[in-house]
């Protein structure tokens, strides 16, 4: 992937991090002290959400390095950079939360069973795309034209509801999904099932 256009994105995109993380943390147990991200586009919710929480510590699972080290500079050095294939992620602790937007990119049904992996039991995984039932329509009309150039730029995949379905079935994680389709497309799965 384009590091040039990733980074253009997540800074076109800052403005509704801060959104996103509050909606996706109704969703966070109340003790949450380690939250994934996931994919070339982490970052930006994590640092949101680590705003708000001073005690959580985030990491972000990038596929390349040069991604990595853009993201850093842009979010900050507190976010801890771990670099490693999505697909068999070279993470072996358990975290509270495992979130990743943009995932219509990348998503397979080896991630989503990897994503699942690393809960801790009674643990939340949100993996999707969109932005959130509660951004502002101001303040997506400000970046939606761009985003969608960016996006299709950098090979954006349409994935409908039946597709993402049938990934989950791939995966084998039928039992433990909803699928949420507030302002966007969203996989939520629960360790221990929904």
């Amino acid at each position: 992937m384009d590091v040039a256009i990733i980074d253009r994105l997540n800074i076109l995109w800052r403005p509704v991090y801060p959104f996103l993380a509050a909606w996706m943390a109704r969703w966070r147990p109340p003790e949450t002290r380690r939250v994934l991200e996931l994919g070339p586009f982490s970052g930006g919710i994590g640092e949101a959400m680590g705003s708000v929480l001073h005690d959580i510590e985030v990491v972000c699972l990038m596929p390349q390095e040069s991604v990595a080290r853009t993201v850093q500079d842009r979010f900050g050095r507190e976010l801890v950079m771990v670099i490693g294939s999505l697909d068999a992620m070279p993470l072996r602790d358990s975290f509270d939360m495992v979130i990743s937007r943009g995932a219509f990119f990348f998503l397979t049904p080896a991630i989503i069973r990897e994503a699942h992996r690393l809960l801790k039991p009674g643990a939340y995984a949100l993996l999707g795309g969109g932005y959130g039932p509660t951004t502002p329509k101001e303040v997506i009309r400000k970046i939606a034209e761009e985003s969608k150039r960016l996006n299709y730029a950098l090979g954006k995949k349409w994935i409908s509801r039946a597709g993402l379905v049938q990934m989950v079935k791939d995966a084998g994680k039928e039992g433990c999904i909803d699928i949420v389709e507030e302002g966007g497309l969203w996989l939520l799965m629960k360790k221990g099932g929904i």
